[in-house]
């Protein structure tokens, strides 16, 4: 739904993005009229545009519309006729509206809800509606009540403190994030009853704290979290709600930077593009996170006043996972994903499969429609993307939030649908100078380590011999059931010539090395191999760094399955 203000502004943006992956025929859009006279004080005078005193200005009548819109333009029920089951409602400028879609319908379906608002815990007098359950006589109902008038009816029916947080430090009426659910044929039914039409009130934002002075004019409006008002009957114990955690469905961008500079200071949520953008990555990063991977958390920045959480940047696209149900099934071995602080990563396409990743920068992965690819033992290291603070853009996004996004290093990896790869994938990535401009409050440092696996020698059994008095006992090959990872301590650096000769080998002893790419990258100039000191009673060990197509985490013991396969007993850590 858009008004005469929105229209073309959206349409325009839908086409420069392609409709968002979406087919144009796949998106309605109903208009909203030119709206309804506004008013510009306590008494409801009519204002007027300020450079013609004969023409009113006019508001939009609310969102409320969209119900008397589905019906008069038959959408609602066209859809239905489809075979389609349910309807989600939710407000465009809250990013993270999608994350707890799955789990909701879950809810709604399990329960036989008509209508299931999503809310999340609120703070007592937070500038959001709550929901509540309001009873008159026999008469209940589970319904939206606005922030402003919540107080007030608190004190009037029994609560003298109004609207306080309890022993949990929130609200007891959890807050309504504007994201409804509805089962279509119970609200197709509704809509040719009521032909969509919802009860209106006035919202206005004063200057002053007397009330008395506008900030700006206002008008008559509707709601859409009204509708419970227009139920009857046994339709309104099929009303309900879900509540969930904030950080995952609720973070609105709808206040000027100023005004979120304001809200924050004082403890609320700032709802700006700043805070919206950072939210939708910290909701990726937590996501990850439940599921096993490696995340690092991002440091402390500020940008036109607003303080946010910077990095790491993860865009788990649609087209890649659109749940957290698919989130677990397209990363398989989640341990074996490990995101730094400063990296920023994008993933799209529904045959993409990440089973190991270790990221230290900027990452961009695609797989296109049809097509399938797995990233695995892949190594990313580069000087990544940074943010820039930047107030002055002539870019009003940019200006809005508050910085813009210097790429300055990205791989880019897109499995084809012919089979066919672009980018470096599987060669290796090399590693990038770290780029001195961002710097992680804290010590950050890094170890470079080399895994060694060495099978135990193999004893076979004695033979008896024939004793003269006694037997003398059988000897059974030892046991060797224990992985062990032994520290090997290096001595002091000295000179090692460029040929070395073989060291004699040894029968039963064999030998698995593994050397990180970046790793392989800082010894290019060293000694062809190391000659590594062990027990007096075992000869000495030749490691030689040789290149490797699938590099894996070499500070963690082989996997059980490579042990299972080379037949090793165990291995030991050089650092």
């Amino acid at each position: 739904m858009t008004s005469g203000d929105t229209n073309d502004k959206t349409v325009a943006l839908l086409k420069a993005n392609n409709y968002f992956g979406m087919t144009e025929d796949q998106i309605t859009i109903v208009q909203q009229g030119i709206g309804v006279p506004a008013l510009y004080d306590n008494d409801a005078h009519i204002a007027l545009v300020d450079d013609d005193p004969f023409d009113i200005q006019m508001k939009p009548h609310g969102h409320g519309d969209i119900h008397a819109l589905l019906y008069s333009h038959g959408v609602a029920k066209a859809w239905s006729g489809q075979g389609i089951k349910w309807t989600v409602f939710f407000q465009d400028t809250n990013g993270l509206a999608f994350h707890t879609l799955a789990l909701s319908l879950g809810v709604s379906s399990k329960m036989g809800l008509i209508m299931n608002s999503i809310t999340c815990p609120r703070k007592a007098k937070q500038a959001i509606g709550a929901i509540t359950k309001l009873s008159k006589g026999d008469q209940e109902r589970t319904i939206n009540v606005e922030y402003n008038q919540l107080d007030p009816l608190l004190r009037a029916t029994g609560y003298p403190d109004g609207d306080v947080n309890d022993d949990t430090g929130f609200s007891p009426f959890p807050g309504n994030i504007n994201q409804l659910l509805f089962r279509l044929d119970d609200y197709v039914t509704v809509l040719e009853r009521t032909k969509g039409v919802m009860p209106e009130f006035v919202n206005p934002k004063y200057k002053d704290a007397e009330k008395t002075i506008f900030k700006k004019p206002t008008r008559l409006e509707c709601m859409m979290q009204d509708f419970p008002t227009v139920l009857e009957g046994t339709e309104t114990a099929k009303v309900g709600f879900t509540s969930l955690a904030s950080e995952l469905c609720f973070s609105p961008v709808k206040n000027a930077t100023s005004d979120g500079v304001a809200l924050q200071k004082g403890g609320t949520h700032p709802g700006v593009a700043a805070t919206g953008e950072a939210d939708q990555n910290a909701a990726a990063r937590r996501i990850l996170r439940s599921i096993g991977c490696n995340v690092e958390e991002g440091f402390d920045a500020t940008f036109s006043g607003i303080n946010i959480v910077s990095g790491p940047d993860c865009v788990l696209k649609p087209s890649f996972a659109a749940c957290t149900n698919e989130v677990k099934k397209k990363f398989p071995n989640p341990s074996s994903v490990k995101i730094s602080w400063k990296s920023s990563l994008v993933l799209s396409g529904d045959g993409l499969i990440i089973e190991s990743l270790d990221l230290d920068g900027a990452l961009i992965v695609e797989c296109e429609d049809g097509a399938s690819g797995v990233i695995r033992d892949l190594t990313v290291k580069n000087r990544g993307w940074v943010k820039v603070s930047d107030e002055k853009s002539d870019n009003e996004v940019i200006r809005m939030r508050g910085y813009h996004i210097n790429k300055l290093e990205t791989e880019r990896i897109v499995f084809k649908k012919d089979g066919s790869i672009e980018g470096n994938y599987p060669s290796v990535v090399k590693a990038a100078e770290p780029e001195p401009a961002i710097v992680k409050p804290g010590p950050i440092s890094a170890a470079y380590s080399v895994t060694v696996n060495v099978e135990e020698p193999k004893f076979e059994p004695l033979e008896p011999v024939a004793p003269k008095s006694e037997p003398t006992p059988r000897l059974e090959p030892a046991s060797v059931t224990e992985q062990k990872r032994v520290p090997v301590p290096l001595p002091e650096p000295v000179a090692v010539p460029a040929q070395l000769p073989e060291p004699a080998s040894l029968p039963g002893l064999k030998q698995e090395s593994t050397i990180s790419k970046h790793t392989q990258e800082s010894t290019k100039e060293a000694p062809q191999s190391i000659i590594c000191p062990a027990q007096e009673s075992r000869p000495h060990m030749e490691c030689k760094p040789t290149a490797v197509e699938t590099p894996t985490d070499l500070s963690k013991p082989a996997p059980s399955e490579s042990k299972e396969s080379d037949q090793l007993c165990g291995g030991c850590t050089i650092l």
